[in-house]
């Protein structure tokens, strides 16, 4: 019989150095975030400054993990059409020994330890239902794992990692609607294109064109497609961490008796800092997540914005505690779209870079 894994003890997060930014590197990140894809020029023209000073600023922000620049897309658009978050909670001693084992599951894409009922949540993306049933199977098999409850995402109605920034409006959200699920046509080119602009988000058409034997003109036109389709976005996704964005809870909002389900994720969409609504199975109605400043924000967030809109008739608020995944502003967002991909299915999930 073989013996049991060990608990280990799970070590303090090290305290993370965030980069000293400057007045400049939050205007670059707020024009990227409206279009990853903008040329230098562009963005030099937008912010007045020199086409070189650009391009030195995005380097060393890229390089200190304060974003990246990744698409977002729809994850069933790629085939991963059983998407799901898992609440767990586990024995304290085994708390590092289960993450570790969870981050080796080329099926998880995120992994939070948080405060509430359940002390772990953990999202995962499968091909199909049983490749989900089988990962629950494998969970529950982890010494240590007391008690899981599975939340089927049943549709993706909101995916849009915008929060705001000091001195900033609401048109960087109003202008575009982020990313939604609906029903696509998409074949291996649009996959392919996808996968390339995971390498790199800012990677020319040409050059894309070239590795998968295209022309320039008809990746342009594929992509072009794709973002009018709300079926993908390229924009930067960054480390709410090293953006001064302290304070993360994933929100389970029970809706009052008769209420549209969609009016209410309409509004929710509508608050800055609330950037994923799903309706999943179970006790739920919508899971949310919501990125604020501080906890002082969050509460805020929670009382004047989310608790205003008559249909919500209880949140259940999970803070996180600690974010672990396989990087920070590449896996961020981008990373539970795409991590996942069927593509990867032969190793370990793969980051984005």
């Amino acid at each position: 019989m073989a013996e049991a894994p060990q608990p280990t003890a799970l070590e303090s997060a090290p305290a993370e150095i965030s980069p000293q930014l400057e007045d400049l590197d939050y205007a670059l990140f707020a024009e990227l975030q409206r279009d990853g894809r903008a040329a230098f020029t562009t963005l030099a023209a937008r912010l007045e400054v020199s086409e070189a000073q650009v391009r030195r600023r995005f380097k060393t922000l890229v390089d200190t993990d304060v974003f990246a620049i990744a698409p977002i897309a729809n994850p069933r658009v790629l085939g991963l059409d059983q998407l799901a978050c898992m609440g767990l909670v586990v024995r304290g001693p085994y708390m590092a020994t289960v993450t570790e084992r969870l981050l080796a599951m080329p099926e998880v894409s995120f992994l939070v330890v948080t405060s509430g009922e359940f002390n772990l949540l953990v999202e995962v993306g499968c091909v199909s239902s049983d490749e989900l049933y089988q990962f629950v199977v494998n969970l529950r098999r982890l010494p240590g794992v007391t008690s899981s409850e599975t939340f089927v995402y049943l549709n993706v109605l909101h995916q849009r990692y915008e929060w705001m920034l000091e001195g900033e409006t609401d048109s960087i959200s109003s202008g575009r609607g982020g990313v939604i699920e609906r029903s696509v046509e998409i074949d291996a080119h649009d996959s392919a294109i996808i996968g390339e602009l995971q390498r790199d988000g800012r990677a020319s058409f040409r050059d894309i064109g070239r590795r998968l034997g295209l022309s320039e003109r008809t990746v342009s036109s594929r992509y072009t497609r794709l973002v009018d389709e709300r079926a993908l976005q390229v924009i930067a996704v960054g480390n709410p961490q090293h953006l001064g964005f302290g304070a993360v809870a994933w929100l389970g909002i029970t809706l009052s008796e008769g209420a549209d389900l969609e009016h209410a994720a309409g509004l929710l969409a509508q608050i800055p800092g609330l950037d994923y609504v799903v309706v999943p199975s179970g006790r739920y109605d919508l899971l949310c997540e919501l990125v604020c400043r501080n906890s002082e924000e969050l509460l805020a967030t929670l009382d004047n914005e989310v608790g205003a809109i008559a249909e919500v008739a209880h949140v259940d608020t999970f803070m996180c505690l600690r974010m672990l995944y396989k990087s920070t502003a590449g896996a961020w967002g981008a990373g539970r779209s795409l991590a996942v991909s069927p593509r990867n299915r032969t190793g370990q999930s793969r980051p984005l870079p």
